[in-house]
Formats: structure tokens, sequence, C-alpha cells
């Protein structure tokens, strides 16, 4: 190969191919949204021969959709400079039937005609696709991805600062999606982005510190789309959720009634190792590693808090102040009261059962007060049926007891 020929071999490869090449740059495949727009990026390449003749050219797009013949494409808005071999197209007003394989064709001077080969596949869904959202690398655990799907959660540690970035495709340059975070966390900034295809989307940006309160906490990205066919809008969304570790909170003493004490306390990972103390004038010492203390640890009064421990830190409670009374036996009057009341109720059921069980002319006979009231003298004394006798046996094996 000659230097005049190895020059212009290089020119041609400057120029992005062989001087004999035909070709055209445009992403393999597009999702559209039913209703809406799209944008096709487009460039292309000619023979250097031919580049003379591309003066006011004209671009044609052709449709193949679904099995019928393949025909000139209608509705649509070329906004890139053909002789900048820029063939960057908008489709307007697209509806499900768009779905299909395009292709490009240059018309210019002197004959410049082409169909090149590549082809575009449009997909048009009458729902936008989810957002995707996506955490700052260096909060990824060993292991897993950065890139969040629908109910994936993330795990954090408190006092992290968390970077979460949704980002959703933008096909329609004039009706770009609106995203939105729930709930709002900190500010966020939305920015218009190109993929390496130079097809475009839009990304918002949030970015705030991890804490305790936002353990279990759901956040949603919501991506709205408007219409050009009608007045409404198309929505879709993702949602993630926020583990958070941290130290022991809350960490306090519950008292029980039998004089037991709990200790009670909120961290995540869940609390690992309880110590209890005892404050005794000015010496603090170790009574317990347990979660509770029973009532014979217990038993002498005293000042008494509780430490609880995760791997994350650590906190202890208050002090609190148990006191430890003896039990008191109830005073003399008391006990005399009951007796009195006893003696009471004795007399009034041998009343009833006397005049139930008794005849009525054995109601005058005197008893001597010096006679035992035993079933057996009753009986005697009253002629009483052998039904009475099994009542009163019972009642003075009550009186006994």
């Amino acid at each position: 190969m000659t230097a005049a020929e190895r020059f212009i071999f290089i020119g041609c490869l400057l120029q992005g191919g062989l001087c004999s090449t035909w070709s055209v740059q445009m992403p393999q495949s597009i999702q559209a949204l039913n209703g809406s727009c799209v944008l096709i990026p487009c460039t292309f390449q000619i023979p250097s021969a031919k580049n003379q003749h591309l003066i006011n050219p004209a671009g044609i797009w052709w449709t193949k959709r679904g099995s019928s013949d393949k025909k000139q494409l209608e509705n649509r808005d070329i906004i890139g400079k053909l002789s900048e071999k820029n063939c960057t197209t908008v489709l307007n007003r697209i509806s499900k039937t768009w779905t299909g394989d395009y292709s490009f064709r240059i018309e210019g001077n002197n004959h410049i005609k082409n169909n090149f080969k590549e082809k575009v596949k449009i997909n048009v869904e009458d729902s936008p696709p989810s957002p995707q959202v996506t955490i700052n690398k260096d909060m990824v655990r060993e292991g897993d991805s950065a890139t969040l799907r629908e109910g994936d959660s993330v795990t954090l540690r408190e006092g992290d600062s968390v970077t979460l970035t949704c980002s959703a495709p933008a096909p329609c340059p004039s009706l770009p999606p609106t995203l939105s975070w729930t709930p709002r966390l900190s500010d966020s900034v939305t920015v218009f982005q190109e993929n390496d295809d130079h097809t475009k989307h839009a990304s918002s940006v949030m970015t705030f510190t991890a804490s305790h309160l936002l353990h279990k906490q759901e956040v949603k990205c919501t991506a709205v789309y408007r219409l050009q066919t009608v007045k409404s809008e198309r929505t879709s969304h993702t949602n993630v959720t926020l583990k958070v570790q941290y130290s022991p909170k809350n960490t306090l003493v519950l008292i029980g009634k039998d004089g037991s004490l709990t200790c009670s306390s909120d961290a995540n990972p869940a609390v690992n190792n309880y110590t209890w103390y005892k404050v005794s004038g000015g010496e603090i010492k170790v009574v317990s590693y347990t979660q509770s203390l029973t009532s014979n640890i217990t038993e002498v009064s005293g000042q008494y808090y509780c430490q609880a421990q995760n791997e994350h830190g650590l906190q202890n409670s208050s002090t609190v102040q148990l006191h430890c009374d003896p039990v008191k036996a109830p005073p003399t009057w008391m006990a005399a009261a009951a007796g009195a009341a006893g003696m009471m109720l004795t007399c009034i059921l041998m009343q009833i059962l006397l005049k139930k069980c008794c005849p009525r002319e054995n109601h005058s006979r005197k008893v001597r007060v010096t006679e035992e009231l035993t079933p057996i003298n009753l009986v005697s004394l009253f002629h009483l049926s052998p039904l009475c006798l099994t009542d009163i046996a019972a009642l003075h094996h009550i009186l006994s007891i």
C-alpha cells in the first residue's frame, strides 16, 4: 500500500468506517409509551466519495409491523441535520400498533439513495417501566448489588451517609417523567442524562443520614409520565425497605408486682448481653448477667440499674430504688372481729336447722347449757329425723374445721 493509499484509508477510518461502507448507528431496541412520543437517536455514514453530493438530503423511515408489508412511516419529525449525517427522529402520538422494526433510507443529489440494513425495534407499552433505584457503592455489603429491585431491602448502620438514586427512561424528550420520593427524607434534584446508546433518562438523587427512626421504613420512588394524545398520566414506582442497625436505645428497668426487675431495651440486632448493677453507698457491684432479676436477688432494698449491649454499642438505664418491706401479721383487733363473726354465723345456722328439723312440740324443751351439742345429743333431745341428722352432722363438720 502506497503512502497515498494509506492516507486515504486512515481518513476513511476517522470518518467512522471504510470508504465503501454504508452504515447507520441507532439503538437496537427502544421502549415507548402508548399515547406519547419516542426519540430515535440516529447517525449514519456513507462512502467518502458521496459526501460532496450530500446536499439537501431527504430521510425516509420504513417500518414493518407484525406480518404487514414494509411501508413508509408518517407522523415523524427528523430533528437531526441530515447534511451532518444526523438522522435523529421523533415519532409522535404513537399507539400500540406501532410496535415493530424500523429502518432508515437516505436520498440526495446525484442519485444518492440507500436503504440502511440496520433496524431498531420499538416496543409500545400501555404502562411505563418501573424506575430503577440504586444506592451508593460504599453502602453495598459484600455479595449485594447496588441496584435495588421492587421489594428489596438494604441494610444500613446508624450514622451512615446514604445516597439513593432513582432513574427512569425518558423516551419522549418533550414530556419527560417527573420523579418524586415518599417519604421525602431530604431535598432531591432531578437531572436528565444521556445513555451510551444516546437515549435519555431522568435521575433523582436523595441523600440522608441513616437513623434508628428509619428502621423498617419503606421508601418509594414514583415516576409520572404525561401523554400526548389525552390529558392523562401514567405512573410507575419502585419500593425498597431500609433496615438500620443501631446500638441499644430507650433502656429502662421494669418493676414487676413480685418485686422482680426486667431490663428493657430497643436495639438492632437485639441485645445479646445484659448486666445488672447494685449501688450501695459509694460502691457499685455486678449482681447478675441475665435480663431479669428475681425477687430472691432483690429481696434486700437498694438501688439498681441495668446495662444493655449489642455489637454496635451499649446503654445504661436510670437507677431505680427498690423498697422491700417485711410482711406484717394482721392487727389483734382484726382477729377478734373475725372470731366474733364466726360465732354469730354458727348461731344463725343452728337456729335455721332446728326450726326446719325439730317437731313443733319439742321447741319448748330446755337444754342444759352444760350439755355438748353434738349431733347425737341433738337427736336424743329433739327426736330429730335421720335427714336432719345428716344436715346437722355436715354443719358440725364444717364448724369443727
